[in-house]
């Protein structure tokens, strides 16, 4: 038995209807991926300098006070969980250098760019008053 074809034809039109609505919600939402997410400090300044180059990543402490230590992760697409290694004892306005094959998944593998297409890089980190400083930046 087939249908009549005037009700296939609104069938399609609504399922392609709610496709687009659907796809323009998500895309009306902005872009995740610009700027600077979940920062603090004084005057909502970004707290850390982060740059990214082919083998390391470098972070700089602009607290204004010493950093006791934190945790680094890189976020990498999709679905599969965060890569991370801890951030050591950073000075005010000093900066370290840590290597991107440091970071680890949750099973031990060490991150390597030619195989895994990262998202996005995130530090937290404490100063000894027990501040906890946090922020996020597209990896490039």
């Amino acid at each position: 038995m087939c249908c009549p074809p005037g009700v296939r034809v609104s069938t399609l039109r609504a399922t392609l209807t709610l496709l687009a609505i659907a796809a323009a919600t998500a895309c009306s939402n902005g872009n995740p991926e610009e700027g600077a997410t979940g920062t603090a400090g004084s005057g909502g300044e970004v707290p850390f300098g982060i740059q990214i180059s082919q083998t390391y990543i470098t972070v700089e402490n602009r607290t204004g006070g010493p950093l006791a230590g934190g945790q680094m992760e890189i976020i990498p697409a999709g679905v599969f969980p965060p890569f991370k290694t801890t951030l050591p004892r950073l000075e005010t306005g000093s900066k370290r250098d840590i290597l991107l094959n440091a970071f680890r998944s949750n099973d031990g593998t060490p991150f390597n760019r030619s195989i895994t297409r990262a998202r996005r890089v995130k530090i937290t980190a404490k100063d000894p008053a027990g501040n906890v400083y946090e922020h996020e930046v597209p990896f490039n």
